[in-house]
């Protein structure tokens, strides 16, 4: 997901041995004008809770309710008219948005299993990544969502079998407008084991934009 610009610098002993049809080198001052390519700007961050009851009954603070509202809000707000790329950048692409959620407490250090120590080293810098999905409207990207972080269909059976025992996982969903729907890419940091008497979840959109030196 990162784009990576390597600058090479040299000091040219010759100058005039240079070709007038070579582009001038990228100054390190032309660089930094442009922002981190995996930047984000925070849309909304919520509490919601991941109770059965609250959920199945669509309340207005349950998990369900509060993903389905900011992701519509994200989405369907006109994002890409703001420009934050300097002169010198340009979008390579359309912007997405980063729907994240985590558990909102987790077990005491001491209460923590090995096997979910061990996973979050191991996912933390190296997530589970899951094929890429399609879906034409927001309910249905909410409901895959809904049924993915609960262990159901190919995707959640196969997020369940990699990340075992109590370990919780923490869902970065990143999400681009296609001409017709969306298309979302997940990844998934497995690792400490959330506090089960607490049911509320981080719910958080954000917009991330893409830059690239002309």
């Amino acid at each position: 997901m990162k784009i990576i610009i390597k600058l090479i610098f040299g000091i040219a002993l010759v100058p005039a041995l240079a070709s007038a049809s070579e582009p001038p080198e990228q100054t390190l001052e032309g660089a930094l004008d442009c922002p981190d390519p995996a930047r984000e700007t925070l849309l909304a961050s919520e509490l919601g809770s991941a109770g059965l009851v609250h959920n199945m009954a669509h309340h207005p603070e349950s998990l369900r309710a509060i993903a389905q509202r900011l992701l519509e809000d994200a989405l369907n707000g006109n994002h890409e008219q703001a420009r934050d790329c300097a002169p010198n950048c340009a979008p390579t692409e359309r912007s997405e948005v980063v729907y994240r959620v985590t558990p909102a407490d987790f077990l005491a250090p001491e209460d923590q299993r090995a096997v979910c120590l061990e996973f979050e080293s191991e996912t933390k810098d190296n997530p589970l990544r899951f094929e890429s999905r399609a879906f034409e409207t927001v309910d249905a990207l909410n409901d895959w969502i809904m049924d993915f972080s609960q262990g159901r269909g190919k995707d959640g059976e196969l997020l369940y079998k990699q990340c075992s025992s109590n370990c919780s996982p923490r869902y970065t969903f990143l999400i681009a407008e296609q001409r017709t729907g969306f298309e979302v890419k997940t990844e998934v940091l497995c690792g400490l084991a959330r506090d089960r008497s607490n049911n509320r979840y981080r719910i958080s959109t954000a917009l991330r934009r893409r830059c690239a030196v002309n």
